[in-house]
């Protein structure tokens, strides 16, 4: 069994869907591209015994569980440098070195949609999300590997990468807040909630202090199971900055 063929199934063991690219090329080689991908054994043994040497592709999104923060060289360096002395560093996460000399960082999907971006979250960063995909080690692009950086678990997508909590384009009527607050919210969609939420609040003016009391007793009594308390203030933190920066750009 080659290496791909062991990786591939390592994959799928783990939940992610995958299919073949072309021989040293991000091109999908089957049809659909990830439309096609699989975890079924039997069709990843027959895609790489019969056409070995093409590349390992890992769908992202809903489907795997899993984002991918991509990011692209020194320009992507220094936009994420940026991004973490606004809202603190990446967590400890799984991560692979690209052919470029850039950086993939795995994470856990929040299980509502995370739109592919590409420069929206800073110059050099785009996002892999729903109906998106990734090439995945051992995988070759201009004859350079794809190559394992950091083997942690996932860890849950940091907040700031989905688009702007604050921003009028999550406007909702009264009666979806309701049912947040009245439903609550499940692993997997904890973080992201809880940012739509506190950021609903502070774009509506209210004051901070009681955002946090709202979000702690939110969190508390709805959310199963609660987030860590440093965790939702992190996220009351991040979104003040923002809302702050909003309000003295005006």
């Amino acid at each position: 069994m080659t290496a791909v063929v062991e990786t591939a199934l390592r994959c799928a063991e783990r939940g992610w869907y995958v299919f073949p690219c072309r021989v040293g090329s991000k091109q999908p080689a089957t049809a659909r591209g990830l439309l096609d991908a699989t975890r079924d054994p039997r069709q990843i043994e027959r895609w790489w015994t019969g056409t070995p040497g093409t590349n390992l592709a890992v769908r992202t999104g809903e489907p795997s569980s899993l984002v991918v923060l991509d990011v692209d060289g020194e320009e992507g360096a220094d936009s994420l440098h940026e991004l973490e002395q606004k809202h603190g560093r990446l967590p400890m996460t799984a991560s692979v070195v690209t052919p470029r000399g850039g950086q993939h960082f795995y994470f856990q999907h929040p299980g509502v949609e995370v739109r592919n971006t590409a420069g929206t979250v800073g110059d050099g960063l785009d996002v892999r999300g729903d109906g998106g995909y990734v090439l995945v080690p051992p995988s070759i692009v201009n004859g350079r590997c794809y190559e394992v950086d950091e083997q942690s678990a996932l860890a849950p997508m940091p907040v700031w990468l989905t688009p702007d909590s604050t921003s009028s384009e999550h406007a909702q009527p009264s009666d979806v807040w309701t049912s947040m607050v009245r439903d609550g919210a499940g692993e997997g969609s904890r973080n992201v909630s809880m940012a739509r939420l506190v950021g609903h609040l502070l774009r509506r003016y209210v004051d901070v202090d009681l955002v946090a009391e709202v979000a702690h007793l939110v969190n508390g009594q709805r959310w199963r199971p609660p987030l860590e308390p440093a965790e939702v203030d992190r996220i009351i933190d991040s979104l003040a900055r923002v809302e702050l920066r909003r309000r003295q750009s005006r």
